[in-house]
């Protein structure tokens, strides 16, 4: 029984471990494996000790290249190569999901996001689920707005977002910046589900006497109905498996149809890139994957301290991430609690690389 328990520990961490390299079409129930690749390899990690100390010595050669494979996924790129040399001022960065105010009052809200802004005091700030304020919106109908106790030019910032109240409702995910703005635009990313589509806010600034651009994503998200939250059914039945399964896989289809139209953006771009935002997928999964090819995680390179960004109560999962091209220089990160929302933020800092 004991090697049996053991050999499923190594193929689940196998299946987890290869999921971000398994197109979802065909393998989407390996997705949910990878979410929880972390907890898989710490309890594999204890197995390993208890294999140890029976002496079985081949199987301890397979965990310990399994855990080879681990040390390679897990530890920060910085310990993995060497550092280089940054120019100019530094750029700092936050994203966060403020999702919907976390159930607060609006007056709250608005108290709550005023704090993260003055504390962190970002260069950028890419929001998703903010809806920002204004004097012609009372109450839209799935609940309050969120807003800003004070108005963002007294913060120093400008607001990328709706200009009129018929946008400012489930329109656009608002981008603040103290930087210098060329264009910016909002992008719908479709799907053939008929559900409203995601959307992408592209930002096209200067920073220290060159050009980049940002995006602000927020990709397609599981539902609002969570397993661990439904009174409503039976969690000892088919039924309630079924459920959640086929939401699950839809989810992640529809994820990866997402990102298959922002890969064609990025495809087209010829400056350096920004990607902030709630991906909704962990750094072992399929749609985390395809967008970080090519460029720098910048938790992984340079984070600090524990960087699950959701749930706020209990972060179990890396989902909002800030990938930059090779043209940026990560100098730090860290993932922010915040009385505002079920996720924290992440705030991180760049420079221009000196050799680019």
């Amino acid at each position: 029984m004991a090697l049996g328990a053991d050999v499923l520990l190594l193929v689940l961490f196998g299946i987890g471990y290869a999921a971000r390299h398994l197109p979802p079409t065909y393998a989407w129930w390996a997705e949910l494996i990878a979410t929880a690749l972390p907890y898989v390899t710490i309890v594999l990690v204890g197995a390993t000790v208890v294999v140890l100390f029976a002496r079985r010595w081949r199987l301890l050669a397979v965990h310990g290249c399994v855990l080879v494979l681990a040390v390679l996924r897990f530890a920060p790129s910085a310990l993995l190569g060497a550092a280089s040399e940054g120019t100019g001022d530094t750029l700092t960065v936050l994203t966060f999901n403020t999702s919907r105010g976390g159930g607060i009052s609006a007056e709250a809200q608005g108290q709550a996001l005023t704090d993260v802004l003055r504390t962190t005091a970002p260069d950028v700030a890419c929001f998703q689920d903010l809806n920002l304020d204004y004097e012609a919106i009372t109450t839209p109908p799935d609940g309050p707005v969120t807003r800003l106790a004070v108005p963002p030019d007294s913060l120093g910032y400008t607001v990328i977002g709706p200009e009129t109240p018929e946008e400012a409702v489930r329109a656009w995910q608002p981008v603040l910046v103290r930087v210098p703005v060329v264009a910016h635009e909002q992008r719908l990313l479709r799907d053939a589900d008929g559900r409203q589509p995601s959307r992408v806010v592209r930002v096209h600034f200067r920073w220290e006497g060159r050009e980049a651009v940002l995006y602000n994503l927020h990709l397609r998200t599981f539902g609002a109905g969570k397993p661990w939250a439904d009174a409503q059914r039976d969690p000892f039945t088919w039924a309630f498996w079924t459920h959640y399964l086929r939401q699950y896989r839809d989810a992640y289809l529809a994820r990866a149809r997402e990102v298959q139209q922002v890969e064609q953006m990025l495809a087209e771009e010829t400056l350096p890139v920004l990607l902030c935002g709630d991906f909704n997928s962990t750094p072992h999964n399929w749609a985390y994957q395809r967008l970080a090819r090519g460029r720098q995680d910048v938790f992984r390179e340079v984070g600090r301290g524990w960087g699950a960004t959701y749930h706020a109560r209990l972060p179990f999962a890396r989902i909002d991430h800030v990938i930059a091209d090779p043209a940026w220089l990560p100098l730090g990160a860290r993932a922010h609690a915040a009385s505002l929302s079920d996720h924290r933020s992440l705030l991180v800092r760049l420079r221009w690389r000196g050799d680019s």
